[in-house]
């Protein structure tokens, strides 16, 4: 597991709402793809956000995952298995744990890149079949937070380089403005 360097930014909304976004303690590990072809990496991805508001705002919402790019496809695809369950933990911050249900795919051509959340969870009323998918938490208070562990996606099909950076998209509302604030990891190698 190789760490990274995370990430932090500081800025005020125009109402003159502070509000801070920090990535740490993030790892990856890159490993060969269980199919063992040349042209597919797999990458298990760790890491914690913390969020801080101040002035008006009485909290907001995090969005998290990475942003995954493909020098040269030859039939690029990717299916992503990340997910994770968010519980609030009583202090605004959240604890998370892997959740079974969550999947995905995406293809990728050269020079693109796809975003692959690791917030990715469904919710909804199972009797009358209404579900939706959360990729977010939403907290209350000054702080909120999200932890992540080994969260997997795969990438298939990538001839070229690879690499990946994270993506932190923090939404927060006051009764005068509704601020995003965007943090972008340093990017990583997948191979």
């Amino acid at each position: 597991m190789a760490p990274l360097p995370g990430g932090y930014l500081s800025t005020t909304l125009v109402d003159g709402t502070p509000v801070t976004v920090r990535l740490f303690d993030e790892h990856v590990n890159v490993q060969k793809a269980v199919t063992n072809v040349a042209t597919s990496r797999e990458a298990w991805l760790s890491g914690k956000v913390k969020v801080t508001v101040g002035g008006k705002a009485t909290g907001g919402t995090i969005n998290g995952g990475y942003l995954v790019g493909c020098q040269v496809n030859f039939g690029a695809g990717a299916n992503g298995g990340v997910g994770v369950t968010v519980s609030p933990d009583g202090s605004g911050g959240a604890s998370a744990a892997p959740s079974g249900n969550a999947g995905g795919g995406f293809t990728l051509g050269p020079g693109q890149s796809t975003y692959v959340p690791v917030i990715n969870t469904t919710s909804g009323d199972s009797t009358a079949y209404k579900y939706y998918t959360v990729n977010g938490y939403k907290f209350s208070g000054a702080t909120g937070g999200v932890a992540y562990s080994q969260e997997k996606f795969g990438l298939d099909g990538c001839a070229g380089y690879a690499s990946a950076k994270a993506k932190i998209k923090v939404t927060v509302n006051t009764d005068t403005v509704k601020g995003v604030i965007t943090l972008y990891g340093k990017p990583f190698s997948l191979g």
